[in-house]
């Protein structure tokens, strides 16, 4: 556990829980706050409605933190993905509880945190198919896969032939892992090189050098505004206003200079036998 697992542990620690009776009476003025919100947008006002709406606040922000150790709890269960700790999964499980206290009915009579359990496992089990899984899954065979790793990982059982293959699927592998008969080599090396290779370097600098020539014919504004447009000096490409604004001119007298600027350079790569399209 690193520290700033410990410390949020820690925090969460201090916080007293709830009894049942707690839950019902914040649950209560939370129900007072957003019908007087509702009453405060309809265009009625008073002070007891703003005070009702900040009591409101202050009471979700108590029952939240009352039940964040829940939300860890629940978070502990699920298998850690590559690239995710504990704190991110908690961080979706916290916005799940925050729908649930949103939606909490004080008057059926249950426990909240039978209620809260079913939002935050669906706002964690969300997530991961987001942002854990290379494959993303119909949520219904992302909820039975989520559930067999689980199941699997509490009793120490393997997962099924269909569910083992979703699990390899979806999981992040390490470039580093190796792999062949003799396990001499990494996945890495497998991977194509997509990067410039030495001719296309030596290709791209005939290109800079043949364009540098192309330009040098035109006059220092006209090139400078050439420059400008099309990214050649900061590797940014500029609008016609910024242009203007360097060289004290309007957008239309840039663009006219370019299209001008343009049509030389062209005529001189077509005397050249140039490809300058």
């Amino acid at each position: 556990m690193d520290d700033s697992t410990g410390h949020y542990l820690n925090a969460i620690g201090l916080v007293p829980l709830l009894t049942k009776e707690d839950e019902v009476r914040l649950a209560q003025t939370i129900e007072r706050g957003r019908e007087a919100q509702a009453r405060l947008d309809a265009g009625e006002s008073s002070p007891r409605l703003h005070t009702q709406v900040r009591e409101a606040a202050k009471a979700k922000d108590r029952f939240i933190r009352a039940n964040l150790r829940l939300v860890v709890s629940v978070a502990k269960k699920y298998p850690l993905p590559t690239g995710m700790e504990l704190l991110d999964l908690v961080q979706e499980g916290n916005l799940g509880l925050d729908r649930a206290v949103e939606k909490f009915d004080w008057r059926k009579g249950f426990k909240f945190s039978t209620y809260a359990t079913f939002w935050i496992r669906q706002s964690i089990g969300r997530a991961l198919d987001q942002k854990a899984n290379l494959i993303r899954l119909p949520g219904e065979r992302a909820a039975s896969l989520r559930a067999a790793v689980r199941q699997a990982t509490g009793g120490g059982e393997e997962l099924d032939s269909e569910h083992a293959l979703l699990h390899r699927l979806t999981s992040l592998t390490s470039l580093n892992t190796t792999v062949g008969d003799d396990n001499s080599s990494e996945l890495m090396d497998l991977q194509p090189d997509t990067g410039a290779g030495p001719e296309d370097l030596a290709m791209a600098a005939d290109q800079t050098a043949m364009l540098v020539g192309l330009l040098e014919a035109l006059d220092d504004r006209s090139r400078f505004a050439v420059e400008m447009r099309y990214g050649l000096i900061d590797g940014q490409k500029h609008s016609y206003r910024e242009i203007g604004e360097a060289l004290d001119l309007t957008s239309e007298a840039v663009r006219r200079i370019i299209g001008r600027s343009l049509d030389s350079v062209r005529a001189r790569a077509e005397l050249l036998d140039i490809d300058a399209a």
